[in-house]
């Protein structure tokens, strides 16, 4: 009798404790998939699903940019099902299109199949539709909050400078300053310079073990230098596709990824590339020079130095001229 008593008290226990455990976040999302999402395209002359979705997925960025909504819709449809990155501008795409009212279901579930992918670019936009309850969400401040939590465990800076925003106007000083160290840009830096003097001792200690918590829920640097590479490697391998085709003959697929992820952190670290159409060139003639000679390496060539320097060639002009020093003189 005195079990029998008790069971009924202690699984009341257990369902209340069950009651308030956290919906995983994911869950909160429709369970989709990208084939049931994504409309159905046909080729054009710069993308056709034969390529190497890494091209697809730098082709679509570029168009997106360049206000070629069509072609870079194609682009990142048949890029996305390897590329949840491209959830999240199809998702830009159909909120510039217009009429709102009939495809913010779309919107949503864009957004929110990259968010269940761990996309940070994704995770910040279903906290923004949270937060201001649009776009086919129900407002809700505390769902909103655990995406932004999200995002910036993930590594997006506009989601940390975000919640450190959220933690300093709720008072909660050491939060926000632990967070602030996560911010790597040098003038984002400066917001922990701003809090530190509005604090206690006890609370800078405090805001020190929580950074030390953080540290493994929180996307390296190193890992978000590699995500930003292989973004970079996209844009620039799909240019270099379009524009100087010759330049990945002979490699196949991953030869190509490592070359490019290879030779964009060796022009980075060059001191006359100085910027992203710098990169461009260097990668086009030194693989130019190294079909000719393996070992090549027109860093140590000041002849192509000096052409890259010129402020006075545009893109194409330079890396014709490069490309016939390497006709010229490699053997």
């Amino acid at each position: 009798m005195k079990v029998l008593n008790v069971l009924p008290v202690a699984l009341l226990a257990w369902l209340a404790g069950c009651s308030t455990q956290e919906v995983p976040l994911n869950d909160t999302l429709p369970k989709l998939t990208a084939q049931a999402l994504l409309p159905a395209v046909t080729a054009n002359e710069y993308c056709n699903p034969q390529m190497d979705s890494d091209i697809l997925f730098g082709t679509g960025l570029l168009m997106f940019e360049d206000g070629s909504r069509d072609v870079a819709q194609t682009c990142l449809v048949m890029a996305a099902p390897k590329h949840p990155r491209a959830f999240c501008y199809l998702s830009r795409m159909v909120m510039q299109s217009g009429d709102l009212s009939k495809n913010k279901d779309l919107v949503f579930n864009y957004t929110g199949y990259a968010a269940k992918q761990n996309d940070w670019c994704a995770e910040y936009g279903m906290y923004d539709m949270y937060s201001s309850g649009t776009l086919g969400a129900k407002k809700d401040a505390a769902l909103a909050m655990r995406w932004l939590l999200r995002s910036s465990q993930h590594g997006y800076p506009d989601a940390r400078k975000q919640l450190i925003k959220q933690y300093e106007e709720q008072g909660n000083l050491a939060e926000a300053y632990a967070w602030s160290k996560f911010l790597t840009d040098a003038e984002d830096a400066r917001i922990g310079a701003t809090l530190e003097p509005r604090m206690s001792a006890a609370q800078i200690a405090e805001a020190d073990k929580r950074y030390n918590e953080l540290v493994p829920q929180v996307a390296s640097k190193a890992a978000l230098d590699a995500e930003e590479r292989a973004e970079d490697g996209a844009r620039y391998s799909a240019q270099i596709y379009q524009d100087y085709p010759d330049t990945f003959k002979g490699l196949t697929s991953a030869e190509r990824y490592a070359y490019m992820s290879q030779s964009i952190g060796d022009a980075m670290d060059l001191p006359f590339i100085r910027n992203r159409d710098h990169v461009l060139i260097y990668i086009v003639i030194n693989r130019a020079a190294q079909l000719k000679k393996p070992d090549a390496n027109i860093a140590n060539d000041q002849r192509i130095v000096t052409l890259i320097e010129d402020k006075r060639l545009t893109v194409d002009e330079t890396i014709e001229s490069g490309l016939r020093v390497v006709k010229t003189f490699y053997r």
